[in-house]
């Protein structure tokens, strides 16, 4: 099964375009974060950058709903595609074909602590 649930914040607002027929496809660049443990301290890595498109209704409605720099949830399948460069050269990129996306609402201040579990028989 090719699925893939993925957080990161667009780069870009998204875009639409449409194809012969009128089918239109939505997409936006993501940027998603990358943890790395360096001499045993955990620090942000390089962002991986992910092209994410949506379909038919779906495309027409992210570039309303979304902007440059929200962080957002998609869910969707991974699909390679495949080109040949202006050059003569073989190309790929990965693409995730969005099925579900929500917008992750971001904490009005970041010294908000999480929520403290005081109770020692919690489950975690």
């Amino acid at each position: 099964m090719n699925s893939l649930i993925i957080t990161g914040n667009l780069g870009k607002d998204p875009e639409i375009k449409f194809t012969p027929d009128g089918k239109a496809i939505g997409s936006f660049s993501m940027a998603v974060g990358q943890r790395i443990k360096t001499d045993g301290v955990w620090v942000d890595g390089s962002p991986m950058w992910l092209q994410v498109k949506f379909f038919g209704v779906q495309g027409e409605k992210i570039v309303d709903r979304f902007s440059k720099g929200d962080t957002v949830t998609v869910a969707g399948r991974l699909v390679q595609s495949f080109w040949t460069t202006k050059e003569g050269t073989p190309a790929s990129t990965l693409e995730l074909f969005g099925s579900d996306v929500i917008k992750v609402e971001r904490s009005k201040s970041t010294e908000e602590a999480a929520p403290v579990v005081e109770d020692s028989k919690a489950p975690f």
